[in-house]
């Protein structure tokens, strides 16, 4: 059995986004009491996918863990507290709570611990309408269709069992638009760019962090590696987040940190930026103009030895831009994959071919939801053994 028939074997082999859109759609139409948990971004993008279907008339209400939004409305809806929600499932045990948060799993456990009913809990919504957005125009299936030699060459090149699971179960979670393929891959949250069984940090690592938004990830690292290290060049685009950065760094007096306000990039040049809280990132619609450069020119003096890579898409980008450091250098690589279904071939093949020692890793960070997944490229003398 060839790579390609081998790895097609073990992926969904019906393109499944609209029977389950409809099975939903189904679902929520006989639904009476409704709340959507989560009064931002991940809560609107639920109500969308049901206002576009005519069903968001069942969704009375929302809510949402931030005190400062309670008793205020959110898409004209009120928006409760928790002991409100449990209050509301006492009145109506027939109501259905719809998780729409990045942190779906904590709020799961939170709602199970205040009482409600595992059965009233709904924790497949948000992830099947947010790919349903995604995928609107082309299915996931289709796209991993169109380009199954290439997925199936990344399946291949995994180096161990619990990549080519993780992988697998992610392409399967996206084509049936259901997020049960996600259960028990995730590693702990506290490992993300750090996996434990498959890194250990030296005392001589020159780590550069790619999308060091306002230190998180430095954080971790000075943790750690218990402050022993030679150098963190912290590298983010968004000049006030970089502001941010710099003020966390002196109150925690921080030594060899080097910073840079810029994007990474294939060339030297300035790229329009869109800014968000957390996600901050390059587009043809952003409102403001960043500098931008290759991490070639960045690092041309430093042998760096770790490069982490989370910049919301431009990933594919930063990695050409970094040709001649990765090839001379060999660095791990930690790069996200989740910003789009192509990167999942994309980048491990282009990691890949920059520097054909590497060997390939795939690590899952977030439980039940399809955010923090990680690439990780490892010369073989930084593998533990």
């Amino acid at each position: 059995m060839n790579e390609t028939n081998e790895f097609s074997s073990k992926l969904l082999e019906k393109d499944l986004h609209h029977d389950a859109v409809s099975d939903y759609l189904k679902l929520m139409k006989n639904e009476t009491s409704v709340v959507i948990w989560g009064c931002a971004a991940t809560g609107q993008t639920v109500y969308d996918f049901l206002s576009k279907f005519g069903v968001a008339g069942c969704v009375k209400y929302f809510a949402d863990n931030n005190r400062q939004k309670w008793g205020t409305r959110f898409n004209g809806l009120p928006v409760l507290s928790a002991e409100e929600v449990v209050n509301l499932t006492r009145e109506n045990p027939e109501t259905r709570i719809i998780i729409a948060a990045i942190h779906l799993v904590d709020i799961r456990n939170q709602l199970l611990s205040l009482g409600i009913e595992d059965k009233s809990i709904d924790i497949n919504g948000f992830f099947l309408a947010k790919n349903y957005w995604t995928f609107r125009d082309k299915t996931a299936y289709q796209i991993i269709q169109s380009r199954i030699e290439d997925y199936a060459k990344v399946y291949a090149l995994l180096a161990d069992e619990r990549s080519k699971a993780v992988y697998l179960s992610i392409l399967n979670a996206k084509i049936s638009l259901d997020s049960r393929y996600l259960a028990g891959i995730a590693s702990p949250s506290g490992e993300k760019y750090f996996e434990k069984k498959l890194i250990k940090l030296s005392e001589y690592e020159v780590f550069c962090d790619c999308g060091s938004f306002n230190g998180d990830t430095l954080d971790t690292f000075i943790a750690l590696s218990g402050g022993k290290y030679q150098k963190y060049i912290a590298i983010e685009a968004d000049k006030d987040i970089h502001e941010e950065l710099m003020r966390r760094i002196a109150s925690k007096g921080y030594a060899n940190i080097q910073t840079h306000n810029l994007a990474c990039w294939k060339e030297k040049t300035i790229l329009n930026f869109h800014p968000a809280l957390s996600s901050g990132r390059i587009a043809e619609e952003g409102s403001i103009s960043v500098n931008a450069d290759t991490l070639d020119n960045i690092l041309k003096e430093e042998n760096v030895t770790f490069i982490k890579m989370d910049i919301e898409g431009a990933e594919e980008m930063a990695l050409r831009g970094a040709g001649g450091v990765i090839g001379r250098n060999k660095p791990i690589l930690a790069v996200c994959l989740y910003h789009s279904l192509e990167d999942f071939y994309r980048l491990p093949l282009l990691m890949k071919d920059l520097n054909p020692e590497y060997r390939l890793f795939v690590r899952h960070y977030k439980d039940m939801v399809d955010y923090e997944t990680v690439c990780y490229a490892i010369p073989e003398d930084r593998l533990i053994p």
